[in-house]
């Protein structure tokens, strides 16, 4: 195929995977862990198609926003142990495996989470253990339900407290004392205590909280140009970083100077018109957003 081609067109994306369930609802893509009777801890196979899913999903036009959640009581309870008891490669010593194998996968989870362009919201209850507390961190915003209760259980095996981008998310998102709190003892944090803290954005009941989710996702997928609400993301995520104000500043301008030529930034423009009001008023479908 000739990269001078007429037209280009993305592929179709699939996610057929085992350890995990992909719900497209329109714009919004349920992310379900899918190992209900392990409390969906972190098997190789869960996270080696979690990776795949958010390595995919960043190119899919048709996903712009993601909410995460597990199947049944649990979010996600840390890793797999019975994966850990595994014997490492006849070519690779344990700590080799260890390494370059299970903690890089484990970490790239976080990783790809971040670089992953669309917004994700996590849709949590039960426990998050662990590299689960970690993955909830990881989320861009959280919706939790009642049950929700998190803690660093590394600590309990005698392992550290920080691990895949805790020490990163988890000092912005409630504060360096609380965030010491929280991952300096493997106390449980429930959901009231944490949207007290700003963990959360809201606290619903367990079986509305993947719905409550998908309705603050599709909100916002309403309300939001694509190609502008990945910009946000972007900016928003770097200045994390501890990147310079100024430097922060200039991806403000260079992202608005994006959005604002694309075909829907001319069209929100033209919307606000006033000379425009009847022809909004009469062919809204005209208005809508839509353009990656």
């Amino acid at each position: 195929m000739s990269v001078y081609q007429e037209d280009y067109h993305l592929p179709e994306f699939e996610y057929d995977y085992e350890k995990l369930i992909i719900d497209r609802r329109g714009p919004v893509y349920v992310c379900s862990f899918n190992d209900a009777a392990n409390l969906n801890a972190m098997s190789y196979a869960q996270m080696a198609e979690f990776n795949d899913f958010l390595i995919k999903v960043r190119m899919d036009k048709d996903c712009r926003v993601i909410v995460l959640t597990g199947e049944g009581k649990s979010f996600c309870a840390g890793f797999n142990l019975n994966d850990l008891a595994l014997d490492p490669p006849e070519d690779m010593g344990r700590i080799q495996r260890d390494f370059y194998i299970m903690q890089r996968m484990c970490s790239d989870q976080i990783i790809n989470m971040r670089r992953c362009e669309q917004p994700i919201i996590g849709a949590l209850k039960g426990y998050a253990v662990g590299g689960g507390l970690s993955i909830s961190c990881a989320c861009d915003m959280r919706v939790l339900g009642e049950s929700f209760k998190m803690n660093a259980g590394y600590l309990s095996i005698g392992y550290t407290g920080t691990d895949m981008g805790g020490a990163f998310f988890l000092p912005k998102i409630v504060g360096y004392a609380r965030a010491c709190e929280i991952l300096m003892n493997p106390n449980r944090f429930g959901a009231e205590k944490l949207l007290e803290w700003g963990f959360a954005n809201k606290v619903v009941a367990d079986d509305d909280v993947v719905e409550e989710a998908v309705a603050f996702a599709q909100q916002m997928c309403d309300a939001t140009a694509p190609f502008g609400l990945r910009l946000t993301k972007e900016c928003l995520q770097a200045s994390l970083d501890g990147t310079s104000f100024e430097n922060v500043v200039k991806m403000e301008n260079r992202n608005q100077v994006l959005a604002s030529n694309t075909n829907d930034g001319q069209m929100g423009v033209g919307k606000m018109n006033p000379k425009n009001k009847q022809d909004v008023k009469d062919n809204p479908e005209k208005y809508q957003f839509h353009n990656l």
